[in-house]
């Protein structure tokens, strides 16, 4: 009886055998399909192929129909439908499911927050080798963002990724090594952290490679490569980027001196709300260096700079009005400033990251 039940069972499986590759096949059509069309952006005809993907248990189908959902492409957004397929692709094992779901739950979005469960999640992924979920747990522990920070940690998820080469990783390595996070400092392998990032086209490590020409910290230093490294950065419009410009033309470093420039540079940062920019400009009126001496600019650029807690224009600020240039002569106000640079460290709090202090590199009574 036994062996007769078995014999049924083998003979109901080699029924369904087909029926399930066949059912498999079609969607596997669909999402191929579906793959076409958001190369088109035609999302309105995506949505329909996906969720009949979805319907019969595809998991790539669940995915992509949930970020559909959560980015209200060609359909309704709808965190929580989302957060549904997701669930849904992820119980399958579909390791972009589970980092997308880990998203959700570290920033509440369609479920409740709860970062120990975002962090399970990320950890799953890890471990079955996925470099963008290493990533994303090294920057969550590295800044502490949603995770306690723990710099060793971060350092430990962010290697395992730059060895699968992720670029973003190498970036946020080279930023540990740069400031000594979690491993001993060193620029060395910080510049050949950020190259590798850098020769990806990922910006920001254009620039942090190019501060590192400019400083001489773990290469040779060399403005010329400066330049170079900061220009591309500025052609994305970034505001750090032309802050760095705008100094190197004004010093003549790696290139021509040429205020002309300088100013454009600096007040295409200003313009974006960049502090160090807007002090520049600041020193740039208060000094007639390329422009027309003019207090009162001078004062409004120091105070927009000032607003956003710049060490360098609280000083520059609480001198003037000290001496009671561009301004009436307050001593309270000054005190005031001055305390409020003190406690940053002044400004050798961190000026030379994106500029300068004085745009004629004096060491007058109104400077740094």
């Amino acid at each position: 009886m036994k062996k007769n039940c078995l014999l049924v069972v083998f003979c109901l499986v080699l029924t369904a055998w087909p029926v399930m590759a066949e059912k498999t096949e079609k969607a596997s059509s669909l999402i191929e399909e579906a793959r076409v069309l958001i190369e088109a952006e035609d999302y309105e005809a995506v949505v329909p192929l996906l969720q009949e993907a979805a319907d019969m248990g595809n998991a790539d189908g669940q995915n992509m129909l949930g970020n559909c959902y959560m980015s209200g492409l060609g359909i309704e957004q709808d965190e929580e439908e989302a957060v549904k397929y997701y669930q849904l692709a992820a119980d399958q094992g579909n390791i972009q499911a589970e980092y997308n779901l880990a998203l959700c739950y570290l920033n509440g979005e369609g479920v409740e927050q709860d970062t120990a469960k975002a962090e399970e999640l990320l950890k799953s992924c890890s471990d079955q080798g996925d470099a963008e979920s290493r990533t994303l747990l090294g920057n969550c522990y590295l800044f502490g963002e949603g995770l306690k920070q723990n710099y060793e940690k971060a350092v430990e998820y962010l290697q395992l990724s730059a060895n699968q080469e992720n670029v973003p990783a190498c970036y946020l390595l080279g930023l540990c090594y740069e400031n000594g996070w979690g491993v001993e400092q060193d620029y060395v392998k910080a510049a050949d952290y950020f190259k590798l990032a850098a020769d990806q086209r990922l910006d920001i490590a254009q620039y942090e490679l190019g501060l590192l020409y400019q400083l001489g910290n773990g290469v040779e230093q060399n403005y010329e490569k400066a330049f170079e490294y900061y220009s591309l950065f500025a052609e994305q419009n970034y505001p750090q980027a032309q802050t760095a410009l705008g100094f190197l033309y004004n010093q003549g470093l790696g290139t021509e001196q040429d205020y002309g420039k300088m100013l454009e540079y600096y007040n295409l940062a200003a313009e974006q709300g960049e502090p160090m920019a807007q002090f520049n400009l600041g020193c740039c009126y208060r000094d007639g260096t390329g422009v027309r001496q003019d207090y009162e600019k001078m004062i409004r650029y120091f105070e927009l700079a000032a607003a956003q807690e710049n060490a360098n224009a609280q000083f520059n600020l609480g001198f003037q009005y000290y001496i009671g240039v561009g301004v009436d002569q307050d001593y309270d106000k000054a005190f005031q400033l001055f305390q409020l640079s003190a406690e940053q460290g002044r400004a050798d709090s961190g000026g030379w990251r994106y500029g300068i202090y004085r745009t004629d590199g004096a060491d007058g009574d109104s400077g740094r």
